[in-house]
């Protein structure tokens, strides 16, 4: 084992001795291991490909970062046992993209590696029981009873686990250790392949010299079964199961073709069910539209990496430009990387991209199979597609030869991963693009701070869309004063729909328009509290009250998903006067049905979109007018088009408003401008109605005007009077364990590490303290923050944590972020 604890990034092969290959392992050390090549991979390309090998007494798989002279005697390394690719798994610029980004997120090279690929896509080792000689010849004499002898001679058919064995023979799962013992098994390790395989499926086609005219009138004339199976090929290839579907025995028709030299059969991978085609309509760019797709145009036949933000009112055209800018890296025959928050704008903009390009592109995000994802990525790998889109880990997709990337909605949180790997897309896209020779536009109706601040520094290119190519103007927006509505109900009344807003549905549904409400918070009630001793059902694992589903009658966890029936009596004191506090998205639906019974109404949250298709069918619902309100979280406000929605209705502005982050105004802001962009896309002006407690609030007050650059002006002041991104920078040490005292005392001992960083200029070290979800999932959590103007500076303290973070003690966890999005 040699390598620094932040390694450079290592050269790649050379052409000297080739007698050590350098591997990342996905454990949480900064080192890079040495193995020795054996002979019969010295000549093999091997940088970029899996390995199996041996590490800590087990096997593990690394990837090969570079080749090269070792720095220790060759004799005393060990040995690589196996190449598990038979050509690298990341090209190689994103391979030294990949590890520049570890460095840059003090990320332990082999765990960002891993993270990098999809899921279950990599060959693993398991600890195993075989068969002995023993076992063996005591099976070849009889000297085992029958069952015992069932499941041994199952055991000789190749290696099992503990639990595999337990499953097919329960009964003599104790029997396992005094076989052990006899002599008769023993334990190995298991190579096995990966957990996820790419789905294939049987396809027939006529082959090349094939005339089927000939063939009916002749060979096939008197094989009808036969001679329909090739009528029904002449329309072009097909899936052997469509084919069964159609015709009774096709499956044996098709093989007497074959044999025939009439039918070519083949296996193809599987895909996933791709999106209706959305119809591509001719599009006359704006001035402002043309003035952009010229620029990104430029930088794309330049190979120019700048990177460009398109900062364009909600319905401005964007998803237009980003066409534009695919279409001119394509035909320069290059690739197209497209990111979205969500896995429900995925399926919009596929519509849109197909629409535009056809079939040849990959989507990739959480939402598919593990099979489905890796047949994606392998069809990406193999550049049988030019074009990927997906989530935050499409980013990783394994294309070589990048024209463009575009991450829309780029201020979105969903861009930062929260674990292991700890990257933000829109920071690793920008090195891509730089290692790719590439332009990057980051799509925002509400930039980030971050990239606005970047672009008024002019370290980005700005490009503005201030109208939408309809001429529609944007929505009006009516500012409802909750304070004041609640002052004219009576006495203990429930205040959920205004009369504004309860006014605007009913115009809305009668004139026969459609509506979005937006309540940032799902569930019946957001807690059961006591009126008599103000007790609060809580989560027993979190830090947290617990949510009423009515649907299910229970009380659920949002975070663990801990769940228990709601109770009769106060736990606390007896008393039978609990209620319901706060409102979620159940009850709002059901307030709706109260006073809009006839309106078809549909809600969509993560309860409701829990169900595999359940998001598509309830957007395409309200795309084709068979909704008339949808009543939905944050989910509803990104990124849709929905020509036919009249009014949005905002039922708290205030969720969130409060949370202890120092982000919380700009992400009200944010989700307050985008859900109002929903309204007025069509022929007919829209209107929102926000109903709000803080009408003057600083981040609410400008949603009224469409005040991006009012709103800006006055959080950047926030930020630079505290030292806040981005006019400072912050690092985030999380500790957690189950064990108050352990984990708040690991807590502090990052916390003197950070301190102890040498320097000039110490670093602000903040904490420890609770973080303010202080218990999660039963683990007690600390935070300690590193901030300063300097980045150079907070650096310098992180990585001092990082180094200490190699050797956590057993039952705590631990983390460090150098570029914190949740501080939750």
């Amino acid at each position: 084992m040699t390598g620094s604890l932040f390694p450079e990034e290592a050269p790649e092969s050379q052409d000297s001795k080739r007698t050590c290959a350098r591997v990342a392992l996905p454990v949480p050390s900064h080192q890079l291991f040495d193995y020795a090549l054996p002979a019969e991979l010295a000549s093999e390309a091997l940088v970029g490909c899996r390995v199996r090998v041996r590490a800590g007494g087990q096997g593990m798989v690394g990837l090969v970062v570079s080749v090269g002279p070792a720095e220790l005697d060759e004799r005393r390394l060990q040995p690589i046992q196996k190449l598990l690719d038979a050509s690298p798994v990341f090209p190689p610029r994103l391979l030294a993209a990949l590890l520049e980004e570890a460095r840059e997120v003090l990320c332990p090279p082999g765990i960002a590696l891993h993270a990098a690929l999809p899921p279950g896509g990599t060959p693993r080792t398991v600890r195993a029981l075989a068969l002995a000689s023993r076992g063996q010849e005591a099976l070849r004499v009889g000297a085992i009873r029958d069952e015992e002898a069932a499941l041994l001679t199952w055991l000789g058919l190749r290696p099992r686990t503990a639990a595999e064995l337990a499953r097919r023979a329960p009964e003599l799962a104790d029997r396992l250790s005094a076989w052990e013992r006899d002599g008769l098994i023993h334990r190995v390790l298991d190579e096995r392949g990966p957990r996820s395989r790419v789905p294939r499926e049987r396809w027939a086609q006529l082959a090349s010299s094939c005339d089927p005219e000939a063939l009916l009138e002749g060979p096939l004339a008197r094989a009808p079964r036969q001679a329909e199976l090739v009528e029904a090929l002449r329309a072009g290839p097909s899936s052997v199961a469509a084919l069964a579907e159609r015709f009774p025995r096709a499956a044996a028709g098709l093989r007497s073709l074959e044999r025939r030299g009439l039918v070519d059969l083949s296996e193809r991978d599987v895909l996933p069910g791709a999106p209706d085609r959305e119809p591509d309509k001719e599009v006359i760019l704006t001035a402002e539209q043309r003035a952009a797709c010229e620029a990104i145009g430029a930088a794309v036949e330049r190979r120019e990496p700048e990177t460009f933000l398109l900062h364009g009112v909600t319905g401005s055209g964007k998803t237009e430009i980003y066409m534009r800018a695919i279409a001119e890296a394509l035909d320069r025959g290059r690739q197209a990387l497209v990111l979205v928050p969500e896995i429900t704008l995925t399926h919009q903009i596929l519509g849109r991209l197909r629409a535009r390009f056809g079939d040849a592109l990959a989507v990739l995000h959480s939402g598919l199979k593990p099979s489905e994802r890796l047949a994606q990525w392998e069809r990406l790998r193999r550049s049988d597609v030019p074009i990927a889109v997906g989530a935050r880990s499409a980013l990783f997709a394994p294309l070589r030869d990048l024209g463009v990337i575009v991450i829309d909605e780029e201020h979105d949180s969903a861009y930062k991963n929260e674990e292991g790997f700890r990257y933000h897309a829109r920071r690793f896209a920008a090195r891509r693009a730089r290692a790719e020779g590439c332009p990057l536009i980051l799509g925002s109706a509400t930039p980030s701070l971050e990239v606005r601040y970047a672009a008024e520094r002019g370290r980005i290119r700005h490009l503005r869309l201030e109208h939408r190519p309809s001429g529609q103007p944007l929505p009006g927006v009516q500012l409802v004063d909750l304070r004041q509505e609640r002052a004219a109900l009576p006495r203990g009344r429930k205040l959920i729909l205004g009369s504004s807003l309860l006014r605007g549905l009913r115009e809305t549904t009668r004139e026969g328009g459609q509506a979005i409400l937006l309540l940032n918070r799902r569930g019946f009630s957001t807690q059961i509290a006591c009126f008599e001793c103000q007790y609060v059902c809580r989560c027993k694992h979190c830090d947290i009250s617990l949510t009423y589903h009515a649907g299910q009658n229970q009380l659920r966890c949002h975070y663990c998903d801990h769940r228990e029936a709601p109770p009769d009596l106060c736990p606390e004191c007896g008393a039978d006067s609990t209620a319901l506090l706060g409102i979620g998205t159940e009850r709002l639906e059901e307030e709706v049905r109260v006073h809009l019974p006839e309106a078809r109404t549909a809600r969509l949250d993560r309860d409701t979109a829990a169900r595999r298709g359940a998001t598509e069918e309830i957007l395409r619902g309200l795309r084709e007018g068979a909704i008339d309100i949808l009543i939905g979280t944050q989910m509803v406000a990104k990124g849709h088009d929905f020509p036919g929605v009249r009014l949005v209705g905002i039922v708290n502005a205030d969720l969130g408003l409060h949370f202890p982050d120092f982000r919380a105004a700009e992400r009200t802001f944010q989700l307050l401008t985008q859900v109002a962009g929903r309204a007025g896309r069509g022929g007919l002006p829209g209107r929102v109605i926000l109903q709000t407690s803080s009408p003057d609030h600083y981040a609410i007050a400008p949603v009224a005007t469409h005040d991006y650059e009012g709103f800006y002006r006055q959080e950047l002041s926030h930020r630079a009077s505290l030292g806040y991104p981005p006019l400072g920078y912050l690092a985030q040490v999380r500790v957690s364990a189950e064990d108050e005292a352990r984990a708040a005392g690991f807590a502090e001992r990052l916390a003197s590490c950070a301190q102890q960083a040498s320097g000039n200029v110490p670093c602000e070290v903040l904490g420890p303290a609770p973080s303010p979800i202080s218990r999660l999932r039963g683990r007690y959590r600390f935070q300690v923050l590193l901030k300063h103007g300097d980045p150079q500076v907070v650096r310098e303290a992180a990585e001092q944590v990082a180094a200490a973070l190699e050797r956590v003690p057993t039952g705590i966890r631990a983390s460090i972020d150098l570029h914190p999005v949740d501080m939750l």
